[in-house]
């Protein structure tokens, strides 16, 4: 009796059923991992400033031809599975709701501006406008510095602050300098940092303007922009994909054992 060896076009039986396991199991990772950002979004949803974060998923074959890891070498017959994987989080910029706190110290931006502060581990930008005084200056609830536009410090000592709609912070009538808010052509330059930290190059920080489009509005603060019915149709739609890919799983475990059965028997 010859054994016949499949040739590289065909179909070869025992490989598709493990190449459909790594498809399937990679599913149920890629689900996973945009679990982890829905429920991070959800457990932020009372936090100022947050702004919610998507996943990007992409197909391996798609992944492959980005990256550059030979693509022409990617088919069924030599893939390390199929499937999906997450390639980065993505981070939506709209603006959350603005509430009314009656506090002296909080500003909510309405519009693509950030805040410059200036934390241990250099510049970086925050949406979260609630500040407090700290040793005489203007600092964020987290402790970072609060800058003013030419990037110094913002000296608040001896007597009642205020900040007004073009975003001048006063003491006692006297002018104390104007809130560092800068916009960026591209937010998506940003680099996440914390929960509402965003740190960029000083390539970006040096294309970046003067706040135009933005609004100070005083005595406020912007909320989250997570919308949580939103999140919780995202949780649902992805522990259906979950199930079904469990259930890939086993039907393809239900196929082999029946395989390994038969040619056990021949």
């Amino acid at each position: 009796m010859s054994v016949r060896r499949v040739g590289r076009g065909e179909s070869a039986g025992g490989f598709d059923v493990i190449q459909g396991l790594y498809t399937a199991a990679n599913g149920m990772l890629a689900v996973e991992e945009r679990q982890a950002i829905i429920a991070n979004n959800i457990a932020n949803a009372g936090t100022p400033g947050f702004k919610r974060q998507l996943a990007v998923q992409r197909g391996y074959q798609q992944a492959f031809f980005l990256t550059g890891k030979r693509p022409e070498r990617f088919d069924r017959m030599v893939a390390p599975g199929g499937g999906v994987r997450t390639i980065e989080s993505f981070s939506n910029y709209s603006d959350g709701v603005i509430n009314t706190t009656s506090n002296p110290l909080d500003v909510a931006l309405e519009g693509p501006g950030f805040l410059r502060v200036e934390g241990p581990n250099g510049e970086r930008f925050t949406r979260n406008g609630r500040m407090s005084i700290v040793e005489g200056q203007l600092v964020t609830v987290a402790g970072e510095t609060v800058l003013s536009q030419d990037g110094q410090p913002i000296d608040v000592s001896g007597g009642s602050v205020e900040i007004n709609a073009a975003g001048e912070v006063t003491v006692n009538g006297e002018s104390r300098g104007t809130l560092g808010i800068l916009e960026f052509d591209d937010p998506h330059a940003l680099t996440r940092e914390g929960y509402t930290l965003f740190r960029a190059s000083q390539a970006v920080i040096a294309a970046a303007k003067p706040a135009l489009n933005t609004r100070v509005i005083p005595q406020s603060m912007e909320s989250s922009n997570v919308e949580l019915p939103s999140e919780m149709i995202g949780m649902m739609a992805a522990l259906r994909a979950y199930a079904a890919n469990q259930q890939v799983i086993q039907a393809i475990n239900e196929t082999a054992s029946r395989m390994i059965n038969q040619v056990g028997g021949l």
